[in-house]
């Protein structure tokens, strides 16, 4: 999914717009392969939230392993955008959301207490996996393989790791001694995890409805905008100008896959900040590092150091905003429905997505490069009157705690 980006430089132009006419110079219509998939991705997470209260999280997170790969396999073959979407985005992108918060959910029943850490370490993996596979196409492209036959090559590598992956996730067994330490309303009494051992929870409409959900969803869009554009356009950005020292195929590989890592290192770094700081202090410290990044990125075209650096940065920076935002969900309506709430609250990612991609398409021939990154830093500067906001509400009394 976090391919796209290196990914689209190799597709065919039959991919590359709806019509299949190929349009050199004009933003193509697969800038949207991302966006979707995000979509798809929060439409599995309330159905993977379901299922693994039903049916635990190994067998849930492999129905999902399963999906994504029958999704990205199948797509390899199409030759039109429309259909390749389907299969690549929707399909595969529902396999992703099944599991997507299995393993953190797992992770909270062994370490309440480290709820930021462990969502860090879990989605690290997903960041370390994009580096992975990004070396991989890349690799497999420049030795002339056929698009297709890359596709299903990746797919085949997904099922081998993701299969493997999935038997590897167990929650902790329900019933547990809440011990020192732990985020317990009653201490040394036997209970299952997400009930005494945790602080009360929100029902999810108590959640949805609440003025706390609100601030915090608009939060979410303004934070993962700015990420998951650079993350889709890092590329074509670096290739507008072929005179540019950036302007280098290997070298945009190279720092894609370097991001992809820094992405995964954010999450665990920023996730360990918010276990000790708190979300307040540690996500207004990642928005005004965004602000100045998205500033720097126009600037750093004749200089692959201040660019590479730049775009590290900002992933780093999108990787601890989504760990850190995991985090805030579960302290903020607590952990009994948090795959509920959260494949909620993850709507504002899916929609950060597809605001970035159109924001592209439309003001890219109007504004230019440096206003989209100027428009990018205003939605980070915009973020922290949100966290302010956030602060304040958070100040009263919720009826559910």
């Amino acid at each position: 999914m976090y391919c796209w980006g290196n990914f689209l430089s190799y597709a065919p132009a039959s991919l590359l717009f709806f019509d299949g006419v190929s349009r050199p110079g004009v933003t193509p219509d697969a800038i949207q392969v991302l966006p979707v998939a995000l979509i798809a991705l929060n439409l599995g997470m309330p159905i993977g939230a379901k299922l693994n209260k039903k049916v635990g999280p190994r067998i849930t997170t492999l129905i999902g392993c399963i999906a994504m790969v029958v999704g990205t396999f199948v797509s390899s073959y199409t030759t039109r955008l429309l259909p390749f979407m389907f299969w690549y985005s929707l399909v595969s992108g529902l396999g992703v959301g099944l599991g997507y918060s299995t393993p953190m959910i797992a992770g909270w029943s062994w370490f309440p207490a480290r709820k930021g850490l462990i969502n860090g370490l879990t989605l690290f993996g997903f960041g370390f996996g994009a580096f992975i596979f990004n070396k991989v196409g890349t690799n497999l492209a420049s030795s002339g393989m056929a698009w297709g036959s890359m596709i299903r090559q990746i797919s085949i590598m997904y099922a081998a790791v993701s299969f493997l992956g999935s038997l590897l996730i167990k929650a902790k067994p329900p019933l547990e001694e809440c011990g020192v330490g732990e985020d317990a309303a009653t201490a040394s009494v036997v209970a299952s995890f997400d009930e005494s051992c945790e602080p009360p929870s929100a029902t999810f409409k108590q959640a949805v409805t609440s003025r706390r959900f609100l601030i915090l969803w608009s939060i979410g869009l303004m934070a993962f905008t700015p990420g998951l554009t650079i993350l889709a356009i890092y590329k074509r950005f670096g290739m507008s100008n072929p005179a540019a020292l950036i302007a280098n195929d290997a070298l945009l590989s190279t720092i894609g896959g370097l991001g992809a890592i820094t992405s995964g290192l954010g999450r665990v770094l920023w996730g360990g900040i918010v276990d000790k700081v708190g979300f307040q202090k540690g996500y207004v410290s990642q928005t005004l590092l965004q602000l100045v990044f998205m500033l720097a990125l126009p600037l750093s075209v004749n200089s692959p150091l201040l660019f590479g650096t730049s775009i590290c940065a900002a992933l780093s920076l999108y990787g601890g905003s989504i760990a850190m935002y995991v985090t805030c969900s579960a302290q903020t309506f607590g952990v009994k429905n948090a795959g509920e709430i959260y494949s909620v609250l993850f709507s504002a990612l899916a929609l950060a997505s597809v605001v970035g991609a159109k924001l592209v398409i439309s003001l890219l021939p109007k504004v230019g490069w440096k206003g989209i990154f100027g428009v990018l830093a205003g939605m980070s500067a915009a973020n922290l009157g949100l966290l302010e906001l956030f602060r304040r509400e958070r100040a009263t009394k919720a009826v559910w705690e």
